[in-house]
């Protein structure tokens, strides 16, 4: 490199040192980068990680009302739902006792039947047969008798030997079995003792039989069609009496330890949703499904109305009054309106200044009568929000996914 080179880049070198310094104020160093803000000093001058800061309008509007986390007795209770059953005990699936052909059919579909009440008539030859062969033993029966008693006397007398004494009473009494026998047929076939006895020779009608209701209730299923010919394996009719009713219940096997015989159980139906029935737990399955691991249960409630129908979805609130804290110092509780629902956790909002809420995870037990007992994430006399807990609970989410807050 020649020396008027190397002359020259000192020349430039210098020409830019003069030109940085020109740009400062005098006695003022240059500039220093500038560095971004840490998310510490970000976080001082914002809010603090789950607070929800309101302005007094926004609190305002939001209706903020409080209440305390107290001590109180709490029943031990499992929310669930189920489906409307029929009581077994209570059901019957009427058929006839004999083959024959609908003559007539005085019961109708949805019809409330008295006990004994007709349903349907039937007209069966073999009915007619077995009334037959009754009456003819009936008559032998009475004949063996008059001849029984007669050789008696006469044997009494010295007229008749003892053999024919003997014979007499033989026939008698096979006699007597034979009426036996065919007065057991027609009470098979369905005739009470009082229709049996008035049976004559006279009667045009036979060979009818009467299917009469066993109990009293509703006609639920009508099968019985005039005309046809029906056997003893058909079912005519359902009857039901709906004044109780079973509903079914799947409990999960964790929550086998609320739930005993003997419990009260409320219930609801979509249909009628101002009115609550009540009844108790009648069953558990001595088995747990390996499939749902849930268990079985039946409650009995009562339906004086018939509202409750088979087939019905129902809300079940199950209690058990025998529960530790049923009673004495109880639990820590919060009204249910304080717990709001955040994905699978529960979170009430606890005031920490002037129209500041703090976001706080609960685990929570029981919950009845509108209380919800706290587990952890609270103490007794804390503070929750009641009134106005969803709107905090939308600020906060707003919060977390960038959107401002409620100012």
């Amino acid at each position: 490199m020649s020396r008027l080179d190397s002359t020259f880049r000192r020349l430039a070198w210098f020409l830019a040192l003069a030109l940085v310094a020109g740009c400062s104020a005098p006695g003022e160093a240059p500039p220093e980068p500038a560095e971004h803000d840490s998310g510490e000093e970000h976080a001082e001058e914002g809010h603090a990680e789950g607070v929800v800061e309101l302005t007094p309008e926004a609190a305002a509007r939001a209706g903020i009302g409080t209440a305390r986390a107290e001590r109180r007795p709490l029943a031990a209770q499992l929310e669930t739902t189920g489906h409307v059953g029929f009581d077994e005990t209570r059901q019957a699936h009427v058929s006839p006792r004999v083959a024959g052909r609908v003559e007539s059919v005085p019961a109708r579909l949805g019809d409330s039947v008295r006990p004994g009440q007709v349903l349907a008539r039937i007209d069966s030859i073999e009915l007619g047969q077995a009334k037959a062969a009754y009456l003819q033993a009936r008559a032998q029966a009475e004949l063996a008798q008059e001849s029984h008693e007669r050789e008696s006397s006469l044997f009494a007398e010295r007229i008749a030997s003892e053999q024919e004494m003997l014979t007499a009473r033989a026939a008698f009494r096979e006699a007597q079995a034979a009426l036996r026998a065919a007065e057991e047929t027609l009470h098979l076939y369905g005739l009470s003792q009082a229709e049996v006895d008035g049976l004559h020779y006279e009667d045009p009608r036979a060979s009818v039989v009467e299917i009469r209701a066993p109990f009293a209730g509703r006609v639920i299923e009508k099968h019985a069609t005039l005309g046809e010919l029906v056997t003893p394996e058909e079912t005519l009719f359902l009857l039901a009496d709906l004044s109780r009713v079973w509903i079914w219940i799947d409990v999960f096997e964790r929550d086998l330890a609320q739930v005993h015989l003997g419990d009260g159980v409320e219930v609801w139906a979509d249909a009628f949703p101002d009115e609550t029935f009540r009844g108790e737990v009648t069953y558990l399955s001595d088995q747990v499904d390996t499939n749902s691991r849930t268990v079985r249960a039946r409650l009995d409630v009562a339906n004086p109305g018939g509202e409750l129908r088979p087939g019905m979805f129902a809300r079940v609130l199950v209690t058990d009054p025998h529960a530790a804290g049923g009673g004495g110092a109880g639990v820590v509780a919060v009204p249910e309106a304080a717990v709001q629902r955040d994905g699978d956790l529960a979170v009430v909002f606890v005031p920490v200044g002037e129209n500041r809420f703090e976001r706080r995870e609960v685990r929570l037990g029981r919950r009845a009568g509108g209380w919800a007992e706290v587990l952890a994430g609270l103490a007794e006399g804390d503070e929750v929000v009641t009134g106005g807990a969803f709107i905090l609970k939308s600020e906060a989410a707003k919060e977390e996914l960038g959107g401002g807050h409620g100012h």
